[in-house]
């Protein structure tokens, strides 16, 4: 086919001729409030890719498909100079675009109907394969699939990583292989991490391959599936001459992992160690314009950028209001003579993304009026097209002059989104009663007073408070907007950042690698009741603010936020209400399933002299203590949060636990529900909750309404609440 750049027309003419939509001015407004549906709507932006000039650029938008079940991305091709842009097809999954180095064309893994492929994509739009595995392996929380990680959306792979060289002569590329289905005897610790199975599952391996400018294609390895490496950071490789560098996991080790730095010669096909590393912090291989790793490190709000080379020469950078290797940053891209690198940055105090331009004589921060969070960059990193967006913002395209740092409107995201009148968001940095920082966002309520006291919700989830439009994993099914258009001061609030402090750093690492020291009440009084203390005394400070009703307060939180929930309340009787989502971590039922990470925490076994620091600190072991009403929505319904429940009936604090179902029978919902209708229904079930517990309403919308009977017999037959019951 004959590519535009080679007929005469121009970009823009070329677009226009494909009937694009107009570019949407980002941020213009029409005043109008938020809905559920916003929340569900909003899309999300994995990748972008620019063309050869940097004069169009490829992107895929992922957003919920009420009608399909699950999200669906779009693949969109934009103008970067005037903004137009059009829609070339829908996927079911669309990742890991990159130019083709020496064409005008892109490829990315693509999920349009034959499982996850690689393919070619042209700047006409025209989509053909690439790379096939016919043998795909179905993934995700469903029968006879390969379990990968609670968050993914079941679907089938075949093509699982890929990444072009320097030139595009060589393509190095993972497919995913199912192992033989015979049965056979498991032992030891291949049985015991069977036993919180609910699925019946598929084993699977990783092959590697590199493919050569003949075309021709041979097998470079085979690694297992447990190899977080291989399942995870594939692509994440490194160009050295005739030498590919990469990591692989090694067996055994201990809970944070660990890991060898492998080069293989393309040309000998020998394999070569060059590093051992252990409790990484990233995926990526972080390498700088010197040929060393990259690292942030130290204490405080400004750590060290330094690079160290093979042989151990250390060079700085000098200290920076930054870190980096975050995974929800613009990543990392090495410019062709490799003298340049670009850093995606995650910032300190309000924490933002943005972008740090290295090179041997210093560093340069770019940042722009919220977040830089996703970027597509040009082959000699003069130029980027990248999102912007913040909390008030809604995701919308930029062009990044990465010389001079400016950055220009090209076109938005989602036009939906532009129209809804932006809710008043305050960034906030707690210090609580040790001292400890905790970053956040404080939303109030779309017709708020000064001088009147709200009621207020608490969302966390460990790190992800941050200057972003919306965040799944942050405000998971807790629909934060709609409590503001409700009349909720809503506080974002994130764990205090471990490297603020020796301490509680050395506390982290010792959660990550699976043992001490500190020993394991350090561990709980630094990492949870050090957080439950943080939100006391943001609440407290609110309050003192005359913003805050203390008598009106709820906390909810997912995953990780979870543990922080059943922790506070069994450790704070400031809550009136609370929701904890699919979570069930510090039980002692999961300590078979996670004994690396219960170790530290307890010391060891349940069933063993360590049920002393259970009986101290396990929620469901504290469940007298409890005087706050706690919702339990959960994907899996494991023996963890089945065992809180059954601990708080018993003691008849109201609690309710409520299980929402995969597709089929023959699938679980995923950690990160992904069903747009039990999206819908876990968001108002939340509403309701609180509109219950802290105000004394009952919904009329609330979605399983029956259940507001069961509510009013345990509001009447509970032994005790933290404050006054609810006044119907």
């Amino acid at each position: 086919m004959m590519h535009a750049f080679k007929t005469g027309l121009s970009v823009a003419a070329t677009l226009a001729a494909a009937t694009l939509s107009p570019a949407v001015a980002a941020g213009e407004s029409i005043g109008r409030p938020w809905t559920l549906e916003d929340i569900l709507l909003v899309p999300e932006v994995n990748e972008i890719a620019l063309s050869r000039d940097g004069r169009l650029a490829i992107y895929a938008a992922e957003i919920a498909d009420e009608k399909a079940g699950r999200p669906q991305a779009v693949i969109r091709l934009v103008d970067t100079a005037g903004g137009a842009q059009r829609d070339l097809r829908h996927a079911n999954i669309a990742k890991l675009f990159q130019r083709i180095p020496g064409t005008d064309d892109w490829s990315g893994l693509l999920d349009i109907g034959e499982g996850l492929q690689l393919y070619r994509i042209d700047n006409a739009g025209s989509i053909a394969p690439l790379i096939v595995n016919p043998a795909t392996v179905a993934v995700g929380r469903a029968d006879l699939s390969l379990p990968v990680g609670g968050g993914a959306v079941p679907h089938h792979v075949g093509v699982l990583a890929y990444a072009w060289s320097p030139d595009g002569q060589w393509l190095w590329y993972s497919f995913l292989k199912a192992r033989p289905t015979s049965p056979r005897v498991r032992f030891d610790e291949e049985v015991s991490a069977m036993s919180n199975r609910r699925r019946s599952t598929t084993e699977a391996e990783v092959e590697f391959y590199l493919r050569g400018p003949d075309g021709q294609s041979v097998k470079v390895m085979t690694r297992p599936s447990s190899d977080r490496m291989a399942m995870y950071a594939g692509a994440n490789i490194l160009w050295r001459g005739d030498e590919i560098q990469f990591r692989v996991e090694k067996p055994g080790g201990t809970g944070g992992g660990e890991f060898e730095v492998r080069a293989w010669d393309r040309r000998t096909g020998k394999m070569r160690i060059l590093a051992n590393e252990q409790d990484l912090q990233t995926l990526w291989l972080l390498k700088g314009p010197r040929g060393g790793e990259l690292v942030t490190s130290g204490i405080g709000d400004q750590p060290e950028l330094t690079e160290t080379r093979p042989g151990g020469k250390r060079h700085s950078y000098g200290r920076v209001g930054f870190t980096i290797g975050d995974l929800r940053s613009a990543g990392i891209k090495i410019s062709r003579d490799e003298q340049h690198v670009v850093l995606g940055t995650r910032s300190f105090g309000n924490p933002r993304y943005g972008l740090a331009m290295l090179d041997k004589q210093g560093v340069r921060e770019i940042t722009g009026q919220g977040s830089l969070t996703r970027c597509g960059f040009d082959d000699d990193l003069t130029l980027a097209l990248c999102v912007q967006e913040s909390m008030t913002r809604p995701p919308a395209l930029v062009r990044v002059n990465l010389a001079n740092g400016k950055i220009a409107p090209v076109a938005s995201i989602s036009p939906r989104h532009d129209e809804i009148a932006p809710l008043s968001v305050q960034p906030r940095t707690w210090v609580n009663r040790h001292g400890y920082k905790a970053t956040g966002y404080v939303i109030l309520p779309r017709a708020y007073r000064e001088g009147q006291r709200y009621p207020a919700i608490i969302v966390t989830h460990g790190s992800d408070a941050d200057d972003r439009f919306f965040n799944h994993g942050n405000q998971w099914n807790y629909p934060v907007q709609l409590f503001a258009e409700r009349g909720y001061v809503v506080l974002l609030i994130n764990d205090p950042k471990p490297q603020q402090a020796e301490a509680l750093l050395a506390a982290y690492k010792a959660w990550i690698r699976g043992s001490g020291p500190p020993g394991p009440e350090t561990l709980q009084r630094l990492i949870w009741i050090n957080g439950v203390h943080s939100f006391e005394d943001a609440v407290t400070e609110l309050a003192v603010e005359g913003l805050v009703d203390p008598d009106r307060v709820g906390i909810a939180g997912y995953s990780r936020g979870s543990q922080m929930v059943n922790v506070a309340v069994t450790q704070s009787t400031m809550f009136r209400a609370a929701s904890s989502g699919d979570g069930g971590f510090l039980e002692p039922a999961g300590y078979a399933s996670s004994g690396d990470s219960y170790n530290p925490v307890y010391g060891g076994s349940p069933l063993s002299d360590h049920i002393v620091q259970y009986r101290r600190f396990a929620p469901s072991l504290n469940a007298a203590k409890v005087c706050t009403p706690v919702l339990q929505q959960v994907a899996s319904a494991s023996p963890s949060q089945a065992q809180l429940f059954e601990a708080l009936r018993s003691e008849r604090v109201p609690t309710q636990l409520s299980y929402y179902p995969g597709s089929s029978s023959a699938s679980d919902e995923t950690h990160l529900f992904h069903i747009p209708s039990n999206r819908l229904l876990a968001m108002r079930e939340n509403m309701a909750w609180f509109d219950y517990w802290l105000l004394g309403i009952r919904d009329g919308d609330a979605p399983f309404p029956e259940r507001l009977a069961e509510w009013d017999r345990m509001a009447k037959e509970a032994p005790h609440t933290c404050g006054p019951p609810p006044k119907f």
